[in-house]
């Protein structure tokens, strides 16, 4: 797997050298209220848990780069290759850099590898329905409603888009009136 390039952000796949920034954002109750996911809390589980990552031929694990420093991570997860569906999952764990556009570009640099790289047809994913800057994002990027779940935590709400509206939107057709 190479690393793909947005506008502002790299995605390169995850190392174990990224291991010691991801960390912190496993152990943050703000970034874990408004993320989706079983993130390793302790080192050796954290190095157990790329293990599994790196050899799991339905997920696609990437870190989000900006200028040389790593700002996040993003993947692609249940990859079903017959269907062309997959999960997506993103955070942003600078919070620092929250509210700049580079979950944004991230987003829409995955969508991109999915869709022309992988073939993928389907890109789906849960969000908090309290988590209004996500939502923003991923409605940006051309993901819509299908659903909404309750958890324990609260509202989650469930968002796709398709390989044609992501070609649609990217290549967006003019008539003359």
């Amino acid at each position: 797997m190479s690393s793909l390039r947005g506008t502002w952000v790299q995605l390169r796949p995850i190392t174990a050298e990224d291991l010691p920034e991801l960390l912190p954002w496993n152990q943050d109750e703000e970034i874990n209220s408004l993320a989706d996911g079983d993130y390793p809390a302790e080192m050796a589980a954290a190095q157990e848990w790329l293990t599994q990552i790196l050899s799991d031929r339905y997920r696609k694990y990437f870190v989000i780069v900006l200028n040389d420093e790593v700002i996040g991570d993003i993947e692609l997860d249940h990859i079903a290759w017959r269907s062309g569906d997959a999960e997506m999952r993103i955070r942003i764990g600078r919070k620092d850099l929250w509210n700049q556009g580079l979950g944004t570009d991230a987003v829409e640099t995955m969508l991109n590898y999915a869709f022309k790289r992988l073939n993928l047809t389907r890109i789906y994913l849960r969000v908090y329905a309290h988590n209004k800057r996500a939502i923003r994002c991923y409605t940006k990027s051309g993901f819509v409603g299908e659903g909404r779940l309750n958890s324990r935590y609260g509202k989650i709400l469930l968002m796709r888009i398709t390989r044609s509206e992501y070609l649609d939107k990217e290549n967006p057709q003019t008539t003359a009136v």
